[in-house]
């Protein structure tokens, strides 16, 4: 079933108020990719769909921006200011960083997300999925300018690693790694 008539949207929101599951995320990313109607209504589910719809939005987008994240860039910016509000819930915000992480974003430095990012690697209090999602975002952001990329890996190498997972651990010993390439 193909949405693109003109209720796209309440179309796309009755099929993702059903129970998730990989096909449809899979079938839904399929359509947006080919069809921009699609895609405008998954944004429009992100931002202002409830807690549900905003997080089955988000997983398709992230398929999305897998299959091609060039189709995602002219929302980068909403899907920055969207990660760093206090009031979404962490899988959200894990989601959307997975959006960020895949779309290669070149440009001007965003100090405030950066600054985000930063936290959010080092915060215990966020879950292991934020914190290595952040941490690859801030190591590649912090390419830029060597002085900035320094100073993330004095961050990284002063982080206390037996506090966090082994998967934001092995994180850190990557990105570390790189520092030396």
């Amino acid at each position: 079933m193909s949405i693109n008539d003109s209720t796209t949207l309440d179309a796309l929101r009755d099929r993702l108020s059903g129970r998730p599951c990989k096909a449809l995320t899979l079938a839904v990313a399929s359509e947006a990719v080919a069809d921009a109607a699609v895609l405008d209504s998954l944004f429009r589910c992100v931002y202002e769909g409830d807690g549900r719809l905003r997080w089955r939005a988000a997983w398709v987008l992230v398929k999305v921006s897998e299959q091609a994240p060039s189709l995602l860039v002219v929302e980068h910016a909403g899907l920055v200011q969207l990660a760093m509000q206090p009031d979404i819930s962490e899988g959200l915000r894990r989601l959307l960083l997975g959006i960020c992480y895949n779309m290669a974003c070149e440009g001007e430095l965003d100090v405030a997300f950066f600054n985000f990012l930063i936290e959010a690697m080092v915060s215990l209090q966020s879950p292991p999925g934020v914190q290595s999602l952040a941490m690859k975002l801030a190591e590649r952001m912090s390419r830029t300018d060597e002085d900035l990329h320094k100073e993330f890996c004095c961050i990284v190498q002063n982080m206390e690693m037996e506090y966090y997972s082994a998967g934001v651990r092995s994180v850190a010993r990557h990105c570390l790694k790189k520092k030396n390439r």
